[in-house]
């Protein structure tokens, strides 16, 4: 049974359940990477997003921030 506070384990979101899956069946890690810009925001982020074939999965973000402005002549 179940306690009062805790909640049953929710299905992975399809993207991460196939990375997963590819992951397991060749027995090698699946990457992806890419650029995000969050909703409500103007600040683009770097992401990693390593699935290992035994079911880990590690992501790190990081902020872009934009090149310093050009030094005056």
């Amino acid at each position: 049974m179940t306690g009062r506070h805790r909640r049953p384990p929710q299905a992975p979101p399809p993207e991460l359940a196939a990375a997963l899956r590819h992951a397991a069946g060749t027995g090698r890690p699946v990457v992806e990477e890419g650029v995000v810009v969050f909703d409500g925001s103007t600040v683009p982020y770097a992401y990693r997003s390593v699935y290992g074939p035994d079911g880990r999965c590690e992501r790190h973000l990081e902020r872009l921030d934009p090149p310093p402005p050009p030094l005056p002549p």
